[in-house]
């Protein structure tokens, strides 16, 4: 194993303890709906029963977690310095900030990413058909049959990384618009075409002008990270010297889309 997939190992290790320390933390928070000084408990409808005497303990433990998790982060930090797609692009990119970095890092692995296409369905931005996998014993097998590349269907494996999917469209893209990111451009022109687009939505039957102002919203939240991947696959495939290949709709249809050039921060 080289020194930088150890390195990955070691950050997607910290970064998955961090959230399971923060869910920890979340879900004591809200069991016990205290004050910081312990009052102020509420009925939430648990059936637990804790005495007034046991709720600075409580407290303390609450308050343990948080230091864990924040020495954990300082700890990424640490490990992100050295990353050359963390120092050369990532940490500049406004609205990306260490954990956001952390996470496209360990779930990632750009020397199996050999497009942006891979990239895109890894992310759960694939609208198209794929072949549905299985658990077969210890084994996962590639059936024959065809399944939506960006929604989850019964009996058959997720065609991608939920984990990722979830941070990426719900953590990151929100994060591009209130931080007013570069990236936020994407968003608003691709909503505002969307808006004034007379084409069909396939299965839909309806086109997408005709359509809610939350199905626009989220569709430009999907393109938006869309062209953050195109961006991030070249500079992480060049600065690992990996190969790059032109976008499918560049290479095979012909058709080439406006990329953002100007500053990143």
């Amino acid at each position: 194993m080289s020194e930088y997939e150890v390195k990955r190992q070691r950050i997607k290790g910290i970064v998955r303890t961090i959230y399971d320390y923060q869910d920890i933390r979340i879900k004591m928070g809200n069991r016990l709906r205290f004050k910081a000084d312990g009052s102020d408990q509420k009925d939430n409808g648990t059936a637990m029963i804790i005495n007034n005497e046991d709720i600075p303990s409580l407290v303390d433990a609450f308050q343990d977690s948080k230091d864990t998790e924040e020495a954990l982060v300082k700890s990424l930090k640490r490990e992100l310095k050295g990353i050359k797609v963390y120092d050369d692009f990532l940490k500049n990119v406004k609205g990306v900030g260490p954990m956001m970095a952390a996470v496209i890092i360990a779930e990632y692995d750009i020397h199996k990413a050999h497009t942006i296409s891979a990239m895109n369905q890894f992310t759960g931005l694939n609208p198209g058909m794929v072949y549905g996998r299985k658990k077969s014993g210890d084994n996962i097998v590639v059936t024959d049959t065809l399944i939506k590349g960006d929604k989850l269907t019964a009996g058959f494996l997720s065609p991608y990384n939920v984990r990722l999917r979830t941070k990426m469209i719900g953590v990151l893209a929100p994060s591009f618009i209130k931080s007013k990111s570069p990236y936020s451009k994407f968003y608003y022109d691709y909503k505002e075409r969307l808006k004034n687009k007379e084409t069909m939505i396939e299965g839909r039957g309806k086109a997408w002008n005709e359509t809610s102002d939350l199905h626009r919203h989220n569709a430009a939240m999907r393109y938006m990270i869309k062209c953050f991947i195109r961006d991030l696959y070249y500079v992480w495939r060049e600065s690992e010297g990996l190969p790059t290949r032109c976008p499918y709709e560049e290479e095979y249809l012909g058709r080439k889309h406006h990329i953002y050039e100007g500053e990143i921060a």
